[in-house]
């Protein structure tokens, strides 16, 4: 899959460098929540956020809607026509409790036709995307936020989730990211296939890699990954850190894949990293994936 990210909006702003600043130098942009959490039996507590500070008190739904049309802003549809083919627009967003979606399609008909002034192509609505089957030509906008009471403690009953002074867990957030997908794109994805251990033998990671990891954070997760990068080390080597997205902007829900695509752009385009020819990365949800992320030979 080759593919050139448009924009992106998350706690760290809409800059590449300032994400990957923020990163790469583990910077903090979480606080605990005011209303608690059950975590289990035993414990109530407040739950740690990441949230856009100019969208705090709103619900959901606005929160989305204000981060799609953002994007839409950003993207300059019009103009990104006249020198690239897109052939379908898909809109990964979120639903709420009833499995209904957070932004209906007529709304979404209605921003497109206020960013568009002539025709627009179809498009369709999703909660996932398929990184092995997408079609080429396909403009991909996903936006969510996770912040809210609602959203966490219903996370909280199948997934762990950091609380004040607990043990890892989901810390969330808010944010979203327009990918183009197409057979020109700067940068390439490689997907592998098989157990997690089989894909990083298949990739050819070696220790000295760049590992980001844009997944959901556990103790689970934490023994998994170093029981599975075990062939990498040898006797002298150090723990691999994974730079992680999560721990900065907080889990983005149906974003969150696609914004650890736009983390590893940040990595591979930041002067600081010019000797740096691809980044690992890691993720966990639905499914556990290595993606080796480079830059394209056709960009």
């Amino acid at each position: 899959m080759t593919f050139d990210i448009l924009c992106h909006i998350n706690a760290t702003g809409s800059k590449t460098s300032s994400l990957y600043t923020a990163v790469a130098n583990q910077m903090l942009f979480s606080k605990p929540s005011k209303a608690l959490i059950r975590c289990d039996i035993s414990l109530d507590a407040p739950y740690i956020m990441v949230e856009i500070e100019e969208l705090a008190q709103l619900d959901r739904q606005t929160k989305c809607l204000l981060l799609l049309s953002q994007l839409l802003e950003n993207i300059d549809i019009t103009n990104l026509r006249k020198t690239s083919r897109i052939s379908q627009i898909v809109f990964v967003l979120p639903q709420d409790e009833l499995n209904n979606p957070v932004i209906s399609d007529d709304t979404l008909k209605e921003l497109l036709a206020e960013a568009l002034s002539q025709q627009t192509p179809d498009f369709i609505q999703t909660t996932t995307i398929d990184f092995e089957n997408i079609l080429p030509d396909t403009l991909v906008i996903a936006v969510d936020s996770c912040v809210s009471y609602q959203y966490v403690s219903t996370q909280a009953k199948n997934n762990a989730v950091q609380v004040l002074n607990g043990p890892p867990g989901i810390i969330n957030g808010e944010g979203g990211c327009a990918l183009l997908i197409h057979l020109h794109g700067a940068l390439t994805a490689q997907l592998y296939s098989g157990e997690l251990s089989e894909q990083l033998s298949q990739s050819q990671a070696k220790i000295t890699d760049t590992y980001l990891f844009a997944g959901k954070q556990s103790l689970l997760w934490q023994k998994k990954w170093f029981a599975s990068s075990q062939a990498l080390y040898t006797p002298e080597d150090e723990l691999i850190e994974l730079a992680d997205l999560n721990n900065t902007v907080g889990y983005q829900g149906v974003a969150n894949n696609l914004t650890g695509l736009v983390l590893s752009n940040s990595y591979l385009d930041n002067p600081l990293n010019e000797g740096l020819n691809h980044v690992f990365l890691l993720l966990n949800s639905p499914n556990e994936h290595v993606i080796k992320i480079s830059r394209s030979e056709k960009s």
